[in-house]
This record gives C-alpha cells, sequence and structure tokens, in this order.
C-alpha cells in the first residue's frame, strides 16, 4: 500500500497523525516562512547519484527542488533509460562517472559542489516538506559534521519494505547525537568531506560507515535530526538479497581496510543478536529479515575477501592508505 504525503506515522506511539501536525511538532513545516527558509538554503549543495534511475528520480527531484537549494548535482553512472533527460528537464548539473565505485561517485559530487553544506540524496528517496530547512537548521544548532533524516518507508506493499522500515524507525527514531550515519538523506559541511574526503576503495557500499568512523575518530559528531523523508525500501525478495549482498561485499573492504577480523564476522554477530531480541521483544516476524539479510550479507562477506585478494594490486594503493584517504 503507498504511504499517503499527508499522513504520517509517530515513531513512538504508532497513532497516525496529520503531516502538518507532525511537521508543526518538528518545527520544519511553517508555511509562513517557507521563502525566507527557502533562501537560506541557498548554501546547500544536493548531490544525487543515478544510474538508470529513470523509475524514482523523477519524484525525488520534484521533493528535493521544493526546497531550493543553492544547486543539485548528479553523478551520473552512464545511464541509458531516459535518467539523463529527466535531469536535464529540472536543469540539475550532471557530473559523468563511470560506474564501479560508490565511494568515487560519492567524492566527486562533493568536489564539483560549491556550496558550505553538501546534501546527499538517494535517487529514490523523497524529502518531506521543509527537511532540508531542519537539517540545516540542526547541524547549525548542535555544531555537528554530519547529520541524517528520520527515515520512513514510501511504501510497505512487501513483507521486506514493513521489516526494513521497522529497522529503520528504530535506528532513527529518536533525534539526537549517534556514532554513525547513512548517506540516504544526509547533510555534512563541506569543509569536512574535503578534509576527511570519502574513499573510492569502497565500490559497492560501507563508504558511509568508513566515513562515519573517520569523522568520530576525529572529535567530529554526527546526529539524527527531526526532519523527516521517505525511502522507497526494496520490495521484492531477490531485490532486498542483491542488496544485502553488496553490503557484505562493502564490510569485506571495510574488514581488509582496518585489518579487523571484528568486522569480518560483523554479519554474524549482528544476526545473532537482531535474533535474539526479536524473540525478547517478540517481535518475531523480524526473525526472516535478519536471518536472510544475514546469510547474503555474510556471502558478500565471503565473495569479497576474494575478489579483493584477486585484485590486490589494484586495491593495494587504497589499503595502504591512513584514516583521511591520503597516503601514509
Amino acid at each position: 500500500m503507498k504511504r499517503s504525503r499527508t499522513d504520517c506515522e509517530d515513531s513512538d506511539t504508532s497513532k497516525k497523525v496529520s503531516w502538518w501536525e507532525t511537521a508543526l511538532t518538528m518545527s520544519c513545516c511553517d508555511r509562513a516562512s517557507a521563502t525566507a527558509e527557502s533562501t537560506e538554503n541557498a548554501g546547500v549543495s544536493v548531490v544525487v547519484l543515478t544510474r538508470n534511475s529513470a523509475r524514482t528520480i523523477d519524484r525525488c527531484l520534484q521533493t528535493v527542488m521544493r526546497e531550493k537549494p543553492g544547486e543539485v548535482l548528479a553523478v551520473d553512472g552512464l545511464s541509458t533509460d531516459g535518467t539523463l533527460d529527466i535531469l536535464r528537464r529540472y536543469g540539475v548539473g550532471i557530473v559523468p562517472d563511470a560506474p564501479g565505485s560508490i565511494g568515487r561517485s560519492r567524492r566527486l559530487g562533493v568536489e564539483a559542489a560549491k556550496g558550505i553544506y553538501i546534501m546527499f540524496v538517494d535517487s529514490d528517496v523523497e524529502l518531506a516538506f521543509g527537511c532540508i530547512s531542519q537539517l540545516r537548521s540542526d547541524i547549525e544548532k548542535y555544531g555537528w559534521a554530519g547529520i541524517h533524516a528520520r527515515l520512513l518507508s514510501d511504501e510497505d506493499t512487501s513483507y521486506w519494505q514493513r521489516a526494513e522500515d521497522t529497522k529503520y524507525r528504530r535506528k532513527y527514531g529518536r533525534a539526537g547525537p549517534t556514532t554513525y550515519i547513512d548517506t540516504i538523506v544526509a547533510l555534512f559541511r563541506r569543509e569536512d568531506l574535503l578534509r576527511h574526503p570519502i574513499d573510492p576503495y569502497f565500490r559497492e557500499s560501507s563508504e558511509d560507515v568508513d566515513l562515519s568512523h573517520r569523522l568520530v575518530s576525529h572529535d567530529r559528531k554526527l546526529g539524527v535530526s527531526t526532519a523527516i523523508a521517505y525511502h522507497h525500501h526494496r520490495r521484492e525478495f531477490s531485490a532486498f538479497a542483491r542488496q544485502r549482498f553488496n553490503y557484505g561485499l562493502g564490510t569485506a573492504r571495510l574488514a581488509l581496510k582496518y585489518r579487523s577480523i571484528r568486522i569480518l564476522l560483523g554479519p554474524v554477530s549482528t544476526t545473532f543478536s537482531e535474533t535474539i531480541r526479536a524473540i525478547v521483544n517478540h517481535q518475531i516476524g523480524m526473525i526472516p529479515y535478519w536471518l536472510v539479510g544475514g546469510t547474503f550479507k555474510f556471502l558478500g562477506v565471503i565473495v569479497g575477501v576474494a575478489k579483493v585478494s584477486r585484485s590486490i594490486e589494484t586495491d593495494q594503493g587504497y589499503m595502504s592508505r591512513g584514516c583521511d584517504g591520503r597516503e601514509t
């Protein structure tokens, strides 16, 4: 079932409340000051990664443009499905990039952007009204280096979407400081991303985990905002399994970069602990989510280690780098 943009489910009470009531509570949707807020967003550069994203990018850009950021850039991986036509229709700046490294693509976007803030928005995301203004307000208020929006499911037509929504409601259910954020809907200070550049060594995933780790290790703070965004979670089992497999490929690179057995075995320990948590909290319906996701993620880890081992000459340059992606 497609979720309405006029309603939002409160994460603590599961009570349905109207969107305008929620927006007033978050202080991010005061339409009387919408014009003033839009001019303040001029310092925000939105970076979207695209590759054959025609199915979702139009709705994504509608909500992004409504926020009136200073610029919108798309780092495109040679799309052939009409994505480029949609980007040009919205006047988006296009940064061409060959497919192969999500870390490199994000880094290209940062280097091409001009704003004092860089906001990563996935191409399958829709922003709630006032999202950028609230993210910017929160990051300035608390002095954080990066901040992520609360994430809700765009629709709940399948088990995998509902389970994913449950996980993200717990992960981003409360605003406040944290030690790790994704890059699904995240705002960063550009100076921090230039000082601690995203590592192109991460091809499939985990570039966000690595970035968060390096920022926190340099005493930079991260947090969760009260701003809301809607994410199109994977609907089909095959898409969910493929995504988890790719997460495993990224985890393998992360473990090899930091030479950590703990990271390497992370999917196993997480699957075990989350399954126990589901049983204790009487959330039996979440058990298949964690078991299936953990299995495919660990398979990705095994394959990822083998892939990196076969291409060690290519990857050695990245693996010998220091925490900021620079040569030690």
